[in-house]
């Protein structure tokens, strides 16, 4: 027999790293409390090594036509959930994500075609949890298409950062420096966006960002139901107070479906009041923790 020494534990008596966490939320749009034109992804994958979340908001003619576009996109994200075997890599994550947003462009065209209107699209904003070659390091890879967005939230320090840049008229104003975040929140224009799922030239058009995920990071995938009625304040502080409410100081842990219902739930009751930017619109709010490695 073979002494490995005091200490020694046996491969299958190793602790297992924690796995990734995700949870969704989607609330109508309170005049049509029956469907919702957004839809969500949000899957532990690699047997919770890594995990994906999306928020897809159809946008066009409404309805159920624009929820179908929307379907599209989800169908073919969530065939990546049994598609890894383990955390992909980065440039893994970026070929399966832009091949699975691009492939749907060609069947939206087709619904298009099939319907008869052009305007039928949807928006998709979608992160996946990669890993080193070595497993040491984890990232998120972001793809967007629209004005969905993506949030980075750091219990540890509180902060909140938009990793997603909206395909909008606005968000080019911002960036030009000729309006500020704040103006652009109340912009008559705010909801105009220039690049939909449908009408992506060629892969490239999809952006992408990698961000390296830290300990106990918390990532939601939003639609504009939830960002164009919290405001730029306004969801941050909504971000933070939901989590207390959410957290188990017992169990040190977050309960994630109670954490994106709130959100959501805050968006929509903005959309009850008389406020000047309230927006009836559906609310998609997908969550992803990553715990330690």
């Amino acid at each position: 027999m073979t002494d490995f020494g005091e200490g020694y534990k046996p491969p299958e008596a190793l602790p297992q790293k924690p796995p990734i966490e995700t949870f969704s939320t989607i609330l109508a749009n309170p005049d049509h409390p029956s469907y919702s034109a957004d839809r969500a992804v949000a899957a532990e994958m690699a047997g919770g090594k890594s995990g994906i979340i999306a928020a897809i908001d159809g946008v066009g003619s409404g309805g159920e036509q624009s929820a179908k576009a929307a379907e599209i996109v989800q169908r073919n994200l969530r065939s990546l959930e049994t598609g890894f075997a383990s955390a992909p890599t980065i440039n893994q994550a970026v070929m399966t994500l832009k091949n699975a947003i691009f492939a749907a462009t060609g069947e939206i065209k087709a619904l298009q075609r099939q319907i008869g209107d052009d305007q039928v699209d949807t928006t998709v904003s979608t992160g996946v949890v990669c890993a080193s070659p070595d497993g040491a390091k984890r990232f998120l890879v972001v793809a967007n298409v629209g004005d969905s967005r993506v949030y980075r939230y750091a219990p540890s320090t509180g902060i909140v950062e938009q990793i997603t840049r909206d395909h909008s008229i606005v968000e080019a104003l911002v960036a030009s420096g000729q309006i500020t975040r704040e103006e652009a929140f109340e912009h008559p224009q705010r909801n105009q966006i220039y690049r939909c799922v449908g009408s992506l030239k060629a892969p490239k058009d999809i952006d992408f960002t990698v961000t390296p995920i830290s300990d106990g990071e918390i990532y939601l995938a939003v639609s504009d139901g939830v960002s164009d009625n919290l405001t730029p304040t306004g969801l941050p502080l909504a971000i933070k107070d939901e989590y207390q409410k959410g957290f188990d100081a017992g169990t040190k842990k977050v309960d994630l479906k109670k954490f994106s219902k709130g959100i959501a739930q805050r968006a929509q009751n903005v959309m009850t009041t008389q406020s000047s930017h309230a927006k009836k619109d559906d609310s998609c709010v997908a969550v992803l923790k990553a715990p330690r490695l």
